[in-house]
């Protein structure tokens, strides 16, 4: 290579790094409009507040598994749904004689719902039954009128084969029944899947559980 020729050459390579180094690195793109809405809403779903602004109680039994419902969740929606009920702070006893006997408690609190405004009809009140149980047996408290309709429905009922409500109500609440002249039981089915629905629970899958 001559003089000249190297010469050309370094002057080209030093014209190279000038533009090189003028020209600056493009900026990061900002988030759009859109992402930023989009993850605004996520966050709220997630946060707290976001959280405590559901209706309904924490639960997540499985039809088949253990209930993991909480006696105080269940008391906080009896309170919501019906604030003069007498079930409120019977939470706890629909756990434990859910649970002892393989039933959803969810699934008594809403027949309990269902049939006498959780006890609060005077009738209900009057006999302590706030399961339409017998369906008008006399029981000296809440907690045995409780116990009893549990019981009564794992040993009538789910030890049979009928396990979701709507195969309950073809024999706790028979549309046409003779003790039935104003065919109060057509709105059976209806109301207690949409109260079982409220509570956190599948209206239409089963309401046994592991004892």
């Amino acid at each position: 290579m001559s003089v000249q020729e190297a010469s050309g050459l370094a002057a080209a390579l030093a014209r190279i790094r000038e533009i090189t180094a003028s020209v600056a690195p493009p900026p990061a793109a900002a988030p759009t409009a859109g992402f930023d809405a989009a993850l605004a809403g996520a966050r709220a779903a997630i946060s707290p507040a976001g959280a405590s602004a559901m209706s309904l109680p924490a639960t997540s039994p499985a039809a088949t598994g253990s209930a993991t419902v909480t006696g105080a969740a269940l008391d906080q929606w009896m309170q919501r749904k019906n604030p003069g009920s007498p079930l409120v702070g019977m939470g706890d006893v629909f756990v434990r004689e859910g649970q002892a006997n393989g039933i959803d408690p969810r699934a008594l609190v809403a027949i309990a719902r269902a049939e006498s405004s959780l006890g609060a009809d005077p009738g209900a009140r009057a006999r302590h039954n706030a399961c339409g149980w017998g369906p008008h047996i006399n029981f000296s408290s809440w907690e045995e009128n409780i116990a009893t309709v549990a019981r009564g429905l794992r040993a009538g009922y789910l030890d049979e084969g009928l396990v979701t409500l709507a195969q309950i109500q073809g024999k706790y609440a028979p549309n046409g029944a003779s003790n039935d002249p104003t065919n109060l039981n057509s709105n059976w089915l209806r109301n207690t899947t949409l109260l079982y629905g409220e509570l956190g629970g599948d209206p239409t899958g089963s309401v046994a559980i592991r004892p």
